[in-house]
C-alpha cells in the first residue's frame, strides 16, 4: 500500500491467495479485507470515510507484514490557507488604520493588538506571508517563487 493517500482517493491493492488486509491504528480499524480465494485479488478501496492520520496496514498471508500509511485530509491545508489569508487581511487593514492615524484593534491567536508600533505590525505581516507562502507552495508542490508580494509606502510628515 502507498505511504500517502489522500481521502476520497480510490486505492487499488492487490491481495495474495488466503489473506486478510487490515488497516487501523490502536483505536480505529478503518478497513478489513480478506481474500478466501486460491488466486490473487485486485481489491477496490474507497477511502471517501476514512479519518486523517497516521495507521498501520497488516497484511496476514500466514507471516503478518505491517507498514505505516499517513491518510491525509487534502481539504485541510486549504482550510489553513483560508485562515492565514484572513488574518493576513485583516493585518493589511489594521496597518492601513495605523497609518491613517485611526485607532484600531485586531485578535489573533487569543492575542488582542491595539496599540502595536508599526514594525511589530510588518513583522507579523511577514511572518504571516511567509507562513501562507509555504502552505500554497505545499499544496500546489511550486518552486521557490513567493505567492504574495507587497509594498508598503510609509511617508512621514
Amino acid at each position: 500500500m502507498k505511504e500517502q493517500i489522500y481521502i476520497g482517493e480510490l486505492v487499488l491493492e492487490t491481495l495474495p491467495p488466503n489473506s486478510t488486509l487490515t488497516v487501523g491504528n490502536s483505536t480505529n480499524t478503518l478497513l478489513t479485507i480478506k481474500n478466501e480465494t486460491t488466486e490473487i485479488t485486485v481489491a477496490a478501496i474507497d477511502t471517501s470515510t476514512w479519518v486523517a492520520g497516521f495507521y498501520s496496514v497488516v497484511l496476514n498471508t500466514g507471516s503478518i507484514t505491517i507498514t505505516n500509511v499517513t491518510v491525509i485530509n487534502p481539504m485541510a491545508q486549504t482550510d489553513r490557507l483560508i485562515e492565514l489569508q484572513k488574518q493576513l487581511d485583516d493585518i493589511n487593514d489594521l496597518i492601513t488604520a495605523r497609518i491613517s492615524g485611526d485607532v484600531s484593534q485586531l485578535t489573533i491567536n487569543n492575542k488582542t493588538l491595539i496599540h502595536e508600533n508599526l514594525d511589530t505590525l510588518l513583522n507579523l505581516k511577514n511572518s504571516i506571508t511567509k507562513q501562507v507562502n509555504t502552505l500554497k507552495k505545499k499544496i500546489i508542490k511550486n518552486n521557490n517563487n513567493g505567492f504574495f508580494k507587497s509594498i508598503i509606502h510609509c511617508r512621514t510628515r
